[in-house]
């Protein structure tokens, strides 16, 4: 019924929330050292941080629904490569997590803050190794096509695909020409 995979746009959710991370940690930390915010601000950060988890799971279980479709088309040594990327950042996410805790828990934390967002930075390498394996699998070994009905496939592989969509399209215009002359 509903064949389109959830996984491609999903994941983008960790990789915005892991990217920002280190940035607003690093905004609040400076802001409560100055003062200018209160301590409990922090948690802002400790949601973010449990959000970019939740969402990295929910990714990763996604991921592995697609797998067996993608296989089809892409070998299994290449989607090994974004699988084992994938399924550290859930650990990495939920590492951040712990620490951004432990910044709420403990007044005048300073140095655990910056902690988080100095490690939050260093998370952007795992962070940007997954997003980059994903994208060579799409743009490089042609993953998203293991998506398409079996026909388009064809097209696809053959090189037709745009020439084939280009007719279609010319199709579509000139009947909806012929239905204007008719009224």
């Amino acid at each position: 019924m509903f064949d389109l995979p959830l996984h491609p746009v999903v994941v983008h959710f960790p990789i915005v929330l892991g990217a920002l991370l280190p940035f607003l940690a690093l905004l609040i930390w400076w802001a409560i050292k100055k003062d200018l915010l209160q301590q409990k601000v922090w948690a802002l950060v400790t949601v973010m941080a449990l959000a970019y988890g939740a969402s990295a799971i929910v990714a990763v279980e996604l991921g592995e629904k697609d797998e067996d479709k993608v296989e089809e088309i892409v070998s299994e040594r290449v989607i090994e490569t974004h699988e084992e990327a994938g399924e550290m950042i859930p650990w990495v996410a939920g590492s951040l997590f712990l620490v951004s805790l432990a910044g709420m828990v403990k007044k005048n934390s300073h140095s655990l803050r910056l902690g988080l967002a100095v490690l939050s930075l260093v998370a952007l390498f795992p962070l940007v190794d997954a997003g980059h394996t994903g994208g060579e699998l799409v743009y490089q070994y042609g993953a998203a096509n293991a998506h398409l009905p079996t026909d388009r496939q064809a097209a696809v592989e053959s090189g037709k695909f745009l020439a084939s969509s280009d007719k279609d399209h010319d199709r579509d215009k000139d009947k909806d020409k012929d239905k204007d002359d008719d009224h």
